[in-house]
């Protein structure tokens, strides 16, 4: 396909463009959704395509096909639009330079998925569904998610990039409902790779890892005691505080957003507690959200947005790297072939600090300690609301009771000075995915960190 989408490239230049770059995409897609042992979806595709973005004037112009007869056609078609778009901006759009690669990136997992039985598949599902169920008898009804993909993608660039890298996913999320009495809940739990194949569902996410995490989460809001509302210290394991990370400061940092977010015009300053320092690590190779490249063809690298509480680096594609002065961090990313790349974040973490796990607990008399979350969501302003669906109180500096129904706000830069204490234990990281107009999956976590009264504040029912 390389050599298909190069012959295209002299066509945009003839054209006029001043850049073009050609993604192509071809793979597996499957989804698979089990409902209470009932299979309720199956759907499987072959997908093949190109992304044509074109800069033409100081504009951009964007065309896909699933057609690459129309590919000729489809560079046309983005030149023209990029052109009339220019018509109509004030400053015209330039990028960073940057070194252009070309490179063959392979990854050889065990079990491709396309190629695993869907009777395999399916018995996974399965058991997952029995491992739930027989953990507590008040479950009511259990769903399962299975995700997988695998293929390659292809980029060529005008200026002489020219990259070739797998695309490989291996997903799935359960969630569960339970009664007890009166009292109804429920618990999701949520698990990927982008670095296996099927093994991963072997080694790591097996039915009974996945499905007692996601039992136990049940349990715990079935029998734990009612949250209190209020402001209390508190402590976040590592899935909050990565929650945290990406949802309310991560989105912050990314430089499209930044300039009408709480971090506008604060490059340099101090916002945060002494010692905390957080990051988007496109290094980490195994993480999931992490590539060698991204998808304008830049090398992923470590940005330090948070370095001993300064605020230090934002993310950048080429486009607002060249804006706002600053180095480009390989952090443009597209959902696929579809979308044109947009600034995304990859895995995020708080980094580790100086106190031991006693120490990040010490002297709180009442608080709680939060250590999964159910969802939430967050604003440019940094005000953040998530529920949590495992947690326990702590009292006198020990863990205490589980709770339920709780959820925990507040302002992220705000709470980001409320910082009392960074555990420096290793922590496990959390998956998820990310909506920013297009879907990417992310990694994200850090160590607990403890937060003084006022950090955080809490929702309950008592």
């Amino acid at each position: 396909m390389l050599d298909i989408l190069e012959h295209a490239i002299d066509k945009g230049r003839n054209l006029g463009a001043t850049y073009i770059e050609i993604r192509g995409e071809s793979g597996f897609v499957e989804y698979i959704q089990m409902e209470d042992s009932r299979v309720a979806a199956l759907t499987q595709r072959l997908e093949r395509g190109v992304a044509i973005r074109a800069l033409a004037d100081g504009a951009w112009g964007f065309v896909t096909t699933g057609n690459l007869e129309l590919l000729d056609k489809g560079v046309s078609d983005a030149v023209a639009m990029a052109k009339a778009a220019a018509r109509s901006r004030k400053e015209p759009i330039k990028l960073a330079e940057v070194r252009a690669y070309e490179d063959v990136i392979k990854n050889k997992p065990k079990r491709d998925p396309r190629h695993v039985p869907i009777e395999e598949k399916i018995e996974y599902m399965n058991q997952m569904t029995k491992t739930i169920r027989d953990y507590d008898p008040r479950v009511t009804a259990v769903t399962i998610k299975v995700r997988t993909s695998s293929g390659t993608k292809y980029l060529v660039t005008s200026e002489g990039a020219k990259i070739q890298s797998p695309t490989l996913l291996v997903w799935t999320l359960p969630w569960a409902s339970g009664k007890d009495g009166i009292r109804l809940s429920a618990a999701r739990y949520e698990d990927a790779t982008t670095d296996e194949g099927w093994e991963f569902f072997e080694r790591i996410a097996s039915p009974e890892v996945i499905g007692t995490a996601v039992a136990k989460r049940l349990k715990q809001q079935l029998d734990g005691v009612a949250a209190k509302s209020g402001v209390f210290p508190c402590v976040c394991g590592p899935r909050v505080i990565g929650t945290l990370a990406h949802e309310a400061l991560g989105h912050l940092a990314e430089a499209d957003i930044t300039m009408n977010s709480s971090f506008a015009g604060k490059l340099g300053q101090v916002v945060a507690s002494e010692g905390v320092s957080m990051t988007d690590n496109g290094i980490d190779m195994g993480r999931v959200g992490v590539s060698k490249y991204d998808d304008e063809g830049v090398p992923a690298s470590r940005v330090e947005i948070i370095k001993d509480s300064v605020l230090t680096e934002l993310l950048t594609n080429r486009e607002y790297a060249a804006k706002i002065n600053h180095r480009t961090t390989g952090n443009a990313r597209a959902e696929s072939y579809l979308f044109p790349p947009i600034i995304r974040m990859r895995s995020t973490i708080f980094e580790l600090g100086e106190h031991s796990r006693e120490e990040v607990f010490e002297g709180i008399k009442f608080g709680y300690y939060c250590t999964d979350f159910r969802g939430g969501q967050a604003q440019t302003n940094a005000s953040f609301q998530v529920g949590i669906q495992e947690a326990y109180e702590i009292v006198n500096g020990e863990l205490g009771r589980p709770v339920t129904d709780l959820s925990i706000s507040g302002i992220a830069t705000d709470s980001l000075y409320k910082i009392e204490a960074v555990s420096k234990e290793p922590f496990p990281y959390d998956v998820g995915r990310c909506g920013k107009g297009q879907e990417a999956f992310v990694s994200s976590g850090g160590p607990d960190i403890r937060f003084g009264a006022g950090g955080i504040t809490f929702g309950g029912k008592s």
